[in-house]
Parts: C-alpha cells; structure tokens; sequence
C-alpha cells in the first residue's frame, strides 16, 4: 500500500488461497466496490478496482468478507 490513509478494507481469497486485500479512501467507496465485465479473446471475466487503483479479476475470488473499518 502506498502512505495514503485508507480508511476501509476488504478481504478477499482467491481460488488458490492467496489473501487479497482491496483498500478504499470511504466507506462510500468501500461499499460500492464496483465491478466491470469484460470479454477477453475466449470468455467474459468479472474485474473490479479499489481506491489505490488495484484491479482484481474476481473470477478467481473464491472468498469475499464483509468489509472492515481500518483502525
């Protein structure tokens, strides 16, 4: 993560128990986590973003957690 203060966080595993973590500058943000198809050559894959510019495919995510509020 960069200096920024992020004020929200959410959990996530993905299909090979890796923890990804996405961060967000609100809990606005942090809440409409906002997510995006997009086709690729051979399917369509679900990706999302989070406020430090992180994209995850959630195709892999096996696991999302609610979100949390950073102390």
């Amino acid at each position: 993560m960069t200096d920024k203060k992020y004020t929200h966080k959410i959990v996530m595993f993905d299909v090979n128990s890796a923890k990804r973590v996405a961060v967000f500058d609100s809990g606005e943000a942090a809440y409409g986590f906002n997510c995006a198809f997009y086709q690729t050559s051979d399917c369509f894959k679900l990706s999302a973003c989070d406020s430090e510019g992180t994209t995850f495919v959630i195709n892999n995510i096996v696991q999302i957690n609610p979100v949390e509020k950073i102390e």
